[in-house]
């Protein structure tokens, strides 16, 4: 089937957040007066939501109090070392010039995935962001992926869901949409192989050169 619409997840598929995920977390983790994570291991706990990765760094039964620290503290941080990635912009843009539907859909607090594509001026090309709280559920619940393809007005069969992790490969098979991944994240490209993804990429810039060129006419 033909391409008609696009979905995005965000960390590590169109931005690099994770100096600032990195401070934050850390902030709040030696707050409770825990050991600070090095960077790799707060990147690598990252794909889920938030309380699914402050789990991963302090156990599940202190992270709901690391839940109610960390979001002031993201807040604080959250723009510092934010980066869009090779490509982000200039297929966001191209698929709008194409007229060609994208949203981006993510496990992110969802006031925070809009206040980042607001900063990046990513949102002027986007039907719309989507993120944890927004509704009650998470990625990859085909719930939250049948909203967000209803909003966006396609069918799954004609929709590609672009990202960076299982979390992602496993949102776009229960949702029934084609998937590509990006090696831009938390996942190296032997871990990703291994999930059975027929487009896996080093970023979006090759994606655009392969997958999107005959949608895109680059």
């Amino acid at each position: 089937m033909p391409i008609k619409a696009i979905m995005f997840d965000l960390d590590g598929t169109l931005i690099d957040q994770f100096e600032a995920i990195h401070r934050a977390f850390s902030r709040v983790i030696t707050s409770m007066g825990f050991p600070p994570p090095s960077f790799d291991t707060v990147k690598g706990a990252v794909g889920g939501a938030a309380d699914t990765t402050m789990s991963k760094l302090i156990g599940q039964e202190n992270a709901t109090e690391g839940l109610k620290r960390l979001r002031p503290i993201f807040e604080e941080e959250m723009l510092n070392g934010l980066y869009a990635l090779p490509g982000a912009e200039m297929v966001l843009k191209k698929c709008n010039e194409e007229r060609l539907p994208t949203a981006v859909l993510t496990n992110k607090h969802g006031p925070h995935a809009r206040a980042v594509c607001d900063h990046l001026n990513f949102s002027r090309y986007l039907s719309f962001t989507m993120g944890a709280n927004d509704t009650k559920w998470k990625k990859p619940n085909p719930k939250l992926s049948n909203l967000a393809l209803s909003k966006l007005g396609s069918q799954p069969s004609e929709t590609l869901f672009v990202g960076d992790s299982p979390y992602d490969f496993k949102t776009a098979e229960l949702g029934g949409m084609e998937c590509a991944l990006v090696t831009t994240g938390t996942h190296k490209r032997e871990d990703l192989l291994s999930l059975g993804c027929n487009t896996i990429v080093d970023n979006l810039l090759e994606l655009a050169e392969t997958r999107l060129a005959p949608i895109l006419s680059i």
